[in-house]
């Protein structure tokens, strides 16, 4: 969204009633069936950066229940403004919409200071597709075991899976609101499709950890498993890790080759021994630096332990400073998402 001046956020109303003269506020408004209830995203309010008011509201402009949404609200030049929504969030499926946005700066004659765009005799629509992640960047030959050391961020990853466990794993970062990277094993995917592609929905990621769990593989057993992760979600892994973390240079060029970078880690807490949560957890914390890529595990046996650690081990992390990442965005990669329907 473009303004003719820059706006200030913070004296923006997210809740507004835009038939009110001396409301402020900067709205989209979106519909899918005409003269029918729709939908007003409005910036400002406290946390006007990482939420937006939304409110359901009647045909006749009167708010009927408002909300917040989840959203990351950018100003990358002074009169330029991006936000971004999870779609599934904030109510909005695949469909054609119309749209308009608003804006008053408050006065005591509304139709002097109210404006909108388009105009209220034209109208304007736009389709939402869904998208799926389909690949990464960043998937060249090299072996990486931790982030930028500059930045208070780590990656937390899970191997062996996916299991009966990854479902409770997914949940807790969907609670937390932290995603993560699950290197799998193509040998236990059948079966567990539909939690694989969750994963990748909810902006995890996945990565390529051998068809059979093989240490020092060679290209048959790196290939065939990422072989089915496209298969079974239509995402190409750019990362791989190696059982064990067993590296040499064929290894690591095999993978190269693939397109995959080499991923190990710098912080173990060894939980595929049982050692305890307490224990899985203290290792944890303890250990996490700036760009730490943490090992644990979700599949390959008992995981009840690493499970239970995991809420705390966010928690402790979140209020030390850290940020959470995916191994690529951490690496400074991106996720690519292509639509599909």
């Amino acid at each position: 969204m473009r303004t003719s001046e820059p706006v200030g956020l913070a004296r923006l109303e997210p809740h507004p009633d835009t038939r009110r003269a001396a409301a402020r506020y900067l709205c989209l408004e979106m519909s899918s069936v005409p003269a029918q209830p729709f939908l007003r995203f409005c910036l400002g309010g406290r946390r006007a950066h990482r939420r937006l008011g939304l409110e359901q509201v009647s045909p006749v402009g009167r708010p009927e229940k408002e909300l917040w949404a989840r959203a990351t609200v950018k100003r990358p030049q002074p009169r330029k403004l991006v936000v971004a929504v999870v779609p599934r969030e904030v109510g909005l499926s695949p469909h054609r919409y119309r749209w308009v946005a608003t804006h008053s700066s408050g006065c005591e004659i509304r139709n002097r200071c109210a404006e909108s765009f388009p105009t209220s005799t034209a109208t304007a629509s736009f389709r939402l597709r869904p998208v799926r992640a389909v690949g990464c960047t960043g998937g060249s030959a090299g072996l990486v075991t931790n982030g930028p050391r500059d930045r208070p961020v780590v990656a937390l990853t899970f191997d062996d899976g996916p299991s009966d466990y990854t479902d409770d794993f997914l949940r807790v970062l969907r609670e937390k609101g932290v995603d993560g990277t699950f290197f799998e094993i193509g040998q236990e995917m059948p079966g567990r499709e539909e939690v694989m592609r969750q994963i990748l929905a909810e902006g995890s990621e996945l990565g390529d950890h051998t068809m059979n769990h093989v240490e020092f593989p060679g290209y048959d057993q790196i290939a065939a498993a990422a072989s089915r992760i496209a298969a079974y979600t239509h995402f190409k892994p750019c990362l791989f890790r190696p059982p064990g973390g067993g590296v040499d240079a064929g290894v690591i060029g095999t993978a190269g080759s693939l397109g995959m970078r080499t991923i190990n880690w710098d912080v173990d807490p060894q939980d595929w021994s049982l050692p305890g949560t307490e224990a899985i957890y203290s290792s944890i914390v303890s250990h996490a630096r700036n760009g730490s890529i943490v090992l644990m595990h979700d599949g390959g046996g008992p995981r009840g332990e690493t499970l239970a650690a995991l809420p705390r081990v966010i928690d402790t992390l979140r209020a030390r400073g850290f940020g959470f990442a995916t191994v690529s965005e951490l690496l400074g990669y991106r996720i690519l998402y292509r639509p599909y329907g």
